[in-house]
C-alpha cells in the first residue's frame, strides 16, 4: 500500500465514525485518494452525481477530517473515477438508503438547487461534551418524571435539567473551575418558568410547589449551595456525573412494559437478576 493509500485509508476510517453506514457505503467507501501535490488531495469517486453530492453536502466534513489526519490545512476536490469498471455503480436501493439521511427539506430542493444546509460537525476534542448513557434516558428519565407526579410537582424539566447542569464543568469553565448557570440562564436553556426550576412558595390561594431541582436533590443526584438573597442569589452546584442501577425499589414504580424491558436489559449485561432482586435500599445513590 502507498503513502497515498494509507493516508486515505486513515481519513476514510475516521470519517465512517462519523455518519451512518449507508451513507458511508454509498458516496466513500469506493474512493480513492488518487494524487497528493502538496496539500492538494485529488479524490476519485464513482460518478459526477458523487462529486456534486460530496462536492455540497460532505466536503467540510472530509476536509476537517482529512486536515485533522494528517495534521495540517489541505485542499480535498473530487473527481469521476477513469475507470469505471473499479468504481461500480451503486444500487439504486443504496442510494435511496443514504438519502433518508437528507432531511425533507433538503430532499424537495430541485436538482440545480446549490443552497444546500451545511452538515455540522463538532470536533468534539477541543468543544467539550458529556456523554449520557442509553439506560439513563431509558429508565432513569421515566423514573425521575414518575417521581415529579408523586411529588405533585408541576414540572417535566428534571431530568433535562440534571443533563445540562452536567454540561458547564465539561464545557464552561473559569481557571479549571465550573462556572454555575443563573436560574434565569437554565430558564433560557430550558424552555420553562422559573418556577418549573426552582419550585414556588405557599401563597393566599395557591399551595407550595416543589421544582426540578428539589427532586434532584432528594434523590441525591444534585447537591445545591445557595448564597444571597432574592435576584442577588449565587447558584453553585455538585452534580452526579453517571446515574447508577435503579433498585428493584425504584423499578417497581416504572409500568409493566419497561419493568419487562429493565429485566432484559439486566440479562443482556450478563448481570444477575435474582441478586438484584434482593437489593433493598430505596436507592443506590443513599449515602
Amino acid at each position: 500500500m502507498n503513502a497515498n493509500n494509507e493516508i486515505w485509508t486513515d481519513i476514510l476510517y475516521n470519517l465512517k465514525l462519523q455518519m451512518t453506514q449507508a451513507t458511508f457505503d454509498t458516496w466513500l467507501k469506493t474512493s480513492e485518494l488518487i494524487s497528493q501535490e502538496g496539500d492538494r488531495l485529488a479524490v476519485a469517486v464513482r460518478s459526477q452525481y458523487a462529486v456534486d453530492w460530496l462536492s455540497t453536502r460532505l466536503h467540510d466534513t472530509v476536509l476537517r477530517t482529512a486536515e485533522r489526519v494528517i495534521g495540517r490545512p489541505v485542499q480535498v476536490t473530487f473527481v469521476v473515477a477513469d475507470d469505471g469498471n473499479h468504481h461500480p455503480q451503486t444500487d439504486d436501493r443504496d442510494v435511496d438508503a443514504a438519502e433518508e439521511d437528507v432531511s425533507e427539506l433538503d430532499r424537495d430542493l430541485p436538482p440545480d438547487c446549490r443552497f444546500l444546509v451545511e452538515l455540522v460537525n463538532f470536533d468534539l476534542t477541543t468543544t467539550g461534551f458529556v456523554m449520557t448513557s442509553n439506560y439513563a434516558w431509558q429508565y432513569w428519565q421515566p423514573y425521575l418524571a414518575i417521581i415529579e407526579k408523586e411529588h405533585r410537582a408541576r414540572t417535566r424539566v428534571t431530568f433535562n435539567l440534571w443533563n445540562t447542569l452536567r454540561s458547564f464543568p465539561a464545557a464552561w469553565t473559569t481557571r479549571q473551575q465550573p462556572e454555575w448557570p443563573s436560574v434565569e440562564m437554565l430558564t433560557s436553556m430550558l424552555v420553562c418558568e422559573r418556577g418549573k426550576i426552582t419550585g414556588r412558595a405557599a401563597c393566599s390561594g395557591r399551595s407550595e410547589t416543589i421544582g426540578a431541582l428539589e427532586i434532584l436533590e432528594m434523590e441525591h443526584i444534585v447537591w445545591l449551595v445557595v448564597r444571597g438573597l432574592g435576584r442577588e442569589r449565587i447558584y453553585a452546584f455538585r452534580v452526579r456525573d453517571n446515574l447508577p442501577l435503579l433498585t428493584p425499589v425504584q423499578v417497581s414504580k416504572l409500568d409493566l412494559r419497561l419493568q419487562e424491558r429493565h429485566m432484559r436489559e439486566l440479562a443482556r449485561c450478563k448481570l444477575d437478576y435474582e441478586e438484584w432482586e434482593q437489593l433493598t435500599l430505596p436507592s443506590l445513590l443513599e449515602d
